[in-house]
């Protein structure tokens, strides 16, 4: 392999490492951690762009989904410019995901791009992407040293902000998830009117439609855990989740609050496509022979999530919903703004410290 010529940076000493890594495993906000990761590489290792991807499953098969990327040179600007870029579209990345091993090759007869996995608990969950004018072994194993600390460090997460029984993520990492919602509904909403600046700006793309916010109930599922037992009772909440990650789509959000009780956070959608989802996860479930217990159904409601609110107003919304769809025949999908301008809800406020669930 190829050394390289510049000199190392002063952060690379053993000093400098150790206060980076200190520095990433203090994140705790998954993006923010990336993006801590690939500047932390960028100080210790020359290179002219470093890009980092998440691995998700599609219609089409695995994408590569940038997740950060730091690029302090113009002319260093990837050749695969894409938000989004199928595994198989791609030699490299497809040699790498499958392998789990490196991949490094010239670009030119100056520039080399390399491709590292970033390995999960079931696998490559992930590709860092670099354009360098070279780099020696010893970068290599720096690089593949720091993306193992972040690997473990993303299991660490996993752990602590995932349902036991379920796996699904849990009511820790709920509160952060609407935040950060919120907020990005709120640079949007300043991005079309053009707050901050002396020209109105177009709205972000996709940037229209909502998300939405789902609560979940089983119904009678007391009557499950006291006719069957709190076994089968588990069995049903399993089932009930692997169903939820078969409808819903990777980048929806799905959390269980406890209990009986499940919240979906939908990724943007038009209200049609929201309620279609939520009804056709109602369907299946109603659907599904259940064993032991056999038939089992829940109660949804579900409120937009575009607005500037805080989220305990949100969430007593979409509970409303609920409440209402579980004293009107259970089984059932109800829209909280439907039921407001039907007259069946009457429009609340929630106050910031409300505790719900």
């Amino acid at each position: 392999m190829p050394h390289s010529q510049h000199p190392a940076p002063k952060r690379n000493t053993a000093t400098g490492v150790l206060q980076s890594v200190a520095t990433i495993t203090g994140q705790r906000d998954r993006d923010l951690l990336a993006r801590t990761l690939i500047n932390t590489l960028a100080e210790l290792i020359h290179s002219n762009r470093i890009t980092m991807y998440r691995i998700l499953p599609s219609e089409q098969g695995e994408e590569a989904v940038l997740l950060a990327g730091i690029c302090p040179h113009p002319e260093h600007a990837s050749p695969y410019p894409d938000v989004s870029i199928a595994i198989a579209g791609r030699a490299d990345f497809s040699s790498v995901y499958h392998s789990g091993a490196d991949h490094i090759q010239p670009l030119d007869k100056k520039a080399f791009l390399s491709v590292y996995p970033i390995i999960g608990k079931h696998g490559v969950v992930g590709l860092l992407e670099m354009i360098s004018d070279a780099h020696s072994d010893m970068d290599r194993r720096l690089i593949c040293a720091f993306l193992k600390v972040y690997s473990n460090y993303l299991t660490i997460l996993d752990e602590s902000e995932t349902d036991t029984l379920t796996g699904l993520l849990n009511r820790r990492t709920f509160d952060n998830s609407i935040e950060k919602i919120i907020a990005e509904h709120s640079v949007a909403d300043k991005v079309e009117s053009g707050v901050g600046s002396r020209h109105p700006a177009r709205r972000m793309e996709g940037a229209e439609l909502p998300h939405w916010l789902a609560v979940m109930d089983i119904d009678h599922f007391k009557r499950i855990n006291d006719k069957f037992g709190h076994v089968y009772g588990d069995e049903v909440l399993l089932l009930l989740s692997r169903n939820m990650r078969r409808i819903f789509r990777q980048r929806d959000k799905l959390f269980r609050f406890g209990g009986e009780e499940f919240v979906v956070v939908l990724d943007r959608a038009s209200l049609a496509s929201a309620r279609s989802v939520l009804e056709r996860f109602r369907a299946a479930v109603e659907h599904y022979q259940f064993p032991q217990v056999s038939k089992v159904t829940i109660s949804i409601g579900f409120v937009r999530l575009d607005k500037v609110e805080v989220s305990s107003t949100i969430v007593g919304r979409a509970d409303q919903a609920l409440y209402y769809a579980k004293h009107h025949g259970r089984n059932q999908v109800c829209f909280y703004e439907d039921l407001v301008a039907e007259g069946k809800l009457t429009e609340e406020r929630y106050s910031d410290d409300l505790q719900l669930f």
